[in-house]
């Protein structure tokens, strides 16, 4: 898990991408994020500080909503009125950062490199990449989507094989065999 978090921090956008655009575009701001954390940490900057900066870069390529829709599953979405869908998507939105900035100190480093493009369907795009230390290598793929747009968004992310999204399924899946979806979202609450 700490190294989907990882992955995720290492993810950089200012605007919404073009096909032609992902590659060069995530491997140049994944170089940004980091140059973020490594200062941040070289200058005793707080996580809240590192994390906002983090965000304000790459909240734009991820797509928090259908991530949202995806980890929760289609079957409970639908049955949700607008008030809590809502919530969800906030809830779990936060739930994703309060995870990611609580790993902040996880970065010791590492090498990240971007491997390249694998498109899956017309509309469909895995970008791979690795994490590398002195011992290991961690594979990553972001996977990408072609909204009405025309433009690529982050959907889900695997690390190691590792379905974020599939993840948080089966984690929701298991609590709502045992509570009511208005308290999945006050158990949310209190993990924030």
């Amino acid at each position: 898990m700490k190294y989907i978090i990882l992955s995720l921090l290492l993810v950089a956008n200012l605007f919404a991408l073009s096909e032609n655009q992902i590659e060069s575009y995530m491997s140049k701001n994944i170089n940004l994020v980091v140059k973020i954390i490594k200062t941040g940490k070289e200058n005793n900057i707080s996580k809240k500080v590192i994390s906002k900066r983090i965000f304000k870069l790459f909240d734009p390529i991820f797509d928090y909503k259908l991530m949202s829709i995806l980890s929760l599953g289609t079957n409970v979405w639908k049955d949700l009125d607008i008030k809590q869908r809502e919530e969800f998507v906030k809830k779990f939105t936060r739930r994703l950062k309060d995870s990611y900035k609580s790993k902040l100190d996880m970065y010791n480093g590492q090498k990240i490199n971007v491997d390249g493009i694998e498109k899956i369907r017309k509309n469909r795009i895995h970008l791979l990449s690795s994490i590398r230390d002195k011992k290991q290598k961690f594979d990553i793929v972001y996977k990408f989507y072609k909204a009405k747009n025309n433009q690529w968004y982050i959907y889900d992310v695997d690390v190691l094989g590792v379905s974020i999204i599939q993840t948080y399924r089966s984690q929701f899946s298991d609590e709502l065999k045992k509570i009511s979806f208005d308290e999945l979202l006050k158990k949310l609450d209190k993990q924030s």
